[in-house]
C-alpha cells in the first residue's frame, strides 16, 4: 500500500510532510536569529523551482528500485570501500570477500534502514517525529554504538545534554510545521540535524533518510550527493560545521535533484 498524499497534523506524534507550494523559489525567509533560534542553521535565497515532482506511488516505486545505488552511495561517503556490484551481490545474500566485517556491516545496516524508510512510507506511516528518527539511527547505527537510536545523553551515559536536544528537536519540528514547501522543509531538517548531532553516531546517514522520507511522501524522489561530488559535500559540510550557514549544503542538495532529474 502506498499513500498518495502524506498526512499533515501538526501536533507531536503525527507530523508529517505538507504538499509544496505552486512557488518553490524561496523569497521570504525569517530573520538569521529566528532561523538559528529554531533549528540551529541559518540559510539564504535557495530556488528548487526546476525540480520535478510526481505523486508518492511513483517516487516510492523509483526509491525501491534505486535503494541499492543509494546504500552504495550512502556507505561510499562513509568511506566504505565496497563496489557497487559487490553491495549488490551483498543485499542478493551472497557474501563478498576483501573486506572489513565493520564494512560489510555497515552496508547490511544500511539496507535495514532504507527497507525501513520503504516500508514506514509505503503503508503511510513515515513522520517527522523523534521515534521515527529513532528508528532509523537504531537501524544504521546498531553496529557503532551501544546507544544507537537514543539521543546523546539517553543511553548509557546519561547526561543533562539530552533535554537540551530535545527541545532542540521540538523546535525544529515546531518550525518545519509553519512550512508549506517540503523542499524547504526537507533541506532544513537534514543541515539542521547533520549540525546538531543528535545521536552519538550516524548522524548524516539518519539525517538523509529521513529527509527522501519527506521528499518521497510528497512526491519527489529521493536524493543522495554521488561520490563523486564527496569534495563539494566535504566543504559544505565544513562549512556548516563552522559557520551553522546551511545554504552551500542546500544548494548542493538541490543540485543533485536537479541533476538527477
Amino acid at each position: 500500500m502506498v499513500t498518495k498524499q502524506p498526512r499533515w497534523a501538526p501536533d507531536p506524534e503525527t507530523y508529517a510532510a505538507r504538499k509544496s507550494a505552486t512557488n518553490d523559489t524561496y523569497r521570504e525567509l525569517p530573520d538569521r536569529e529566528v532561523q538559528l533560534r529554531d533549528t540551529g542553521i541559518w540559510w539564504t535565497e535557495v530556488d528548487t523551482a526546476r525540480i520535478r515532482q510526481s505523486d508518492t506511488d511513483q517516487a516510492w516505486r523509483r526509491f525501491r528500485a534505486s535503494l541499492p545505488e543509494l546504500i552504495w552511495n550512502a556507505a561510499k561517503l562513509e568511506g566504505n570501500s565496497f563496489t557497487l556490484p559487490e553491495v549488490r551481490s551483498l543485499l542478493d545474500g551472497v557474501s563478498v570477500g576483501g573486506h572489513r566485517t565493520a564494512e560489510e556491516l555497515q552496508v547490511l545496516a544500511l539496507r535495514e534502514a532504507y527497507g525501513a524508510l520503504r516500508d514506514l512510507v509505503g503503508y503511510g506511516t513515515f513522520g517527522v517525529d523523534k521515534s521515527t528518527s529513532d528508528r532509523l539511527n537504531r537501524l544504521v547505527a546498531r553496529h557503532e554504538t551501544p546507544d544507537a537510536g537514543r539521543f546523546r545523553g539517553e543511553g548509557t551515559l546519561r547526561r543533562d545534554g539530552s533535554e537540551l536536544l530535545r527541545a532542540r528537536y521540538a523546535m525544529l519540528r515546531q518550525h518545519l510545521a509553519e512550512i508549506d514547501d517540503p523542499w524547504l522543509q526537507a533541506l532544513i531538517y537534514v543541515c539542521s540535524a547533520a549540525r546538531t548531532r543528535f545521536y552519538p553516531g550516524g548522524n548524516k546517514r539518519t539525517a538523509l533518510l529521513m529527509m527522501n522520507g519527506i521528499l518521497i511522501s510528497n512526491g519527489f524522489d529521493a536524493v543522495t550527493v554521488p561520490y563523486a561530488r564527496r569534495l563539494e559535500l566535504d566543504h559544505a559540510l565544513d562549512t556548516l560545521f563552522t559557520t551553522d550557514d546551511a545554504t552551500e549544503l542546500m544548494a548542493l542538495l538541490v543540485d543533485c535533484a536537479i541533476s538527477e532529474g
